[in-house]
């Protein structure tokens, strides 16, 4: 009796005051193990959980329309690198890239001594180590003098036209080597080409020192305005198109003389540089697609003309490919519907991807309204390993998250604008796709879709 009164008035009340304290710490580790269970299968644990609760859909037959247009121009004034070259793409036709660009001096009140002597005027660039094409075949490389200034605007386009002096006051057999070093005195410097230039050119600096052309930067411009450095069309096939670092220690226009005034001679060297206030930009030339290919050249004759097996993109304002989604809104006729995820699949057609024409490493998409607009899509706003566009060699394909956009789409913020696929950078490469066109039968380029439908 005595140990029962014990019981009742002591422990059973302790018990339970231990317990009550004790609850949260059990439930959560109840809920912990669950979770450490439930992390060994978290995709099929989440499809089961939404099959469960809602009707759990994927699709990728939506109907897909697109086509191809020229692209617009692009500024080519606005990075670090500028394009030199020509290349023959079996697939594209002939693209010719001229580097135009202006110098500065290097101070103002700038003098070359008492009684400068040309040596030699020589000019470098510096290459980045990127290219597209068949570096193997040899390229004429020609400069001519500006006969007009550069427009000082923020943006220069790839197809802006300058007028240059007729007369060549540089010329060299090119094999371009990118990614070569260069000996120099014993040492191998970063890879780089020189050329010598015209000493009528070189003397035209000489002559200006100790002239108000040497007083300051927009008497130099007046002066000497530029020089223009393309590449001849003597050749019809392979060539490349080589990436220049315009801000390179070897991109200069270096002038070595002597002054006479000197009791013993010594060689003096002075180089005019482009700062990253001198303006300077690509000119791309595309020669109308010309020589492209026949079914290509068929699409550009007929406008907005659907392509189902096959579509084109191509770099420095060359060609985009456009994507229409003519029965998206369907979707939203459905009950209750929400878009978990939608992705743009694009895949490369293999049989035109040949040495030296690799798919571009990156693409990117963007709104065209019908009245010729550009607009981002919202999902591009976010973080690349979200948004995509980066080439996969594993699927041969480009994959967009396009979530965010189409849920606009279907609540109605945005219309259902057609979307342009494009070269990420294409000012700073010369890179091209051939993709599976959205009527192909195996692999077409798609719209995949998860969806759920609430009941």
């Amino acid at each position: 009796m005595y140990k029962k009164q014990i019981l009742k008035t002591i422990f059973y009340p302790l018990l339970k005051k231990f317990l009550l304290s004790s609850l949260p710490i059990l439930l959560a580790a109840i809920f912990f193990g669950s979770a450490l269970h439930s992390c060994t299968e978290p995709d099929q644990l989440g499809l089961q959980f939404i099959d469960d609760q809602a009707m759990f859909k994927r699709t990728d037959t939506l109907s897909v329309v697109g086509f191809m247009e020229i692209d617009d121009s692009v500024p080519t004034n606005l990075s670090f690198q500028n394009l030199l070259g020509m290349m023959h793409d079996p697939v594209f036709g002939k693209t010719r890239a001229s580097i135009v660009a202006e110098f500065r001096l290097p101070t103002n009140n700038f003098t070359l001594g008492t009684r400068p002597v040309l040596d030699s005027l020589v000019m470098g660039f510096h290459y980045t180590g990127d290219y597209a094409g068949n570096v193997e075949t040899l390229q004429t490389v020609r400069v001519f003098e500006l006969k007009e200034n550069l427009p000082q605007g923020d943006r220069i386009n790839s197809n802006h036209q300058v007028q240059i002096y007729n007369t060549v006051v540089g010329e060299r057999i090119l094999r371009p080597a990118p990614r070569d070093s260069v000996l120099v005195d014993t040492i191998f410097r970063h890879p780089h080409f020189t050329m010598r230039l015209s000493d009528q050119l070189g003397q035209k600096l000489i002559n200006a020192n100790g002239t108000a052309a040497f007083r300051n930067v927009q008497n130099f411009l007046e002066y000497f305005k530029g020089l223009k450095v393309t590449v001849a069309n003597d050749f019809n096939e392979g060539g490349a198109i080589f990436n220049i670092d315009m801000f390179g220690s070897f991109t200069s226009l270096t002038l070595y003389y002597h002054d006479a005034a000197d009791t013993v001679r010594r060689q003096r060297t002075q180089s005019f540089r482009i700062t990253s206030f001198a303006q300077r930009f690509t000119h791309v030339e595309h020669f109308d697609f010309q020589n492209a290919n026949p079914f290509l050249r068929q699409l550009l004759q007929t406008p907005q003309q659907k392509s189902d097996s096959l579509l084109f993109v191509k770099s420095l304002g060359g060609l985009r490919s456009r994507i229409r989604l003519p029965h998206l809104m369907n979707i939203a006729q459905m009950p209750n519907v929400t878009i978990n995820q939608a992705k743009l699949i694009v895949p490369v057609d293999e049989l035109f991807v040949t040495e030296g024409f690799d798919p571009a490493q990156f693409l990117h998409i963007y709104q065209i309204t019908p009245q010729g607009a550009k607009l981002p899509i919202r999902d591009s706003g976010m973080d690349e390993e979200y948004f995509g566009g980066e080439y996969d060699p594993a699927t041969k394909q480009f994959t967009f998250n396009i979530t965010k956009h189409l849920q606009e789409v279907l609540k109605g913020v945005n219309p259902n604008n057609d979307l342009a696929i494009v070269v990420s950078g294409a000012s700073d490469n010369a890179r091209r796709v051939v993709f599976r066109g959205p009527g192909r039968q195996s692999n077409p380029l798609r719209v995949q879709i998860v969806y759920t439908s609430f009941r």
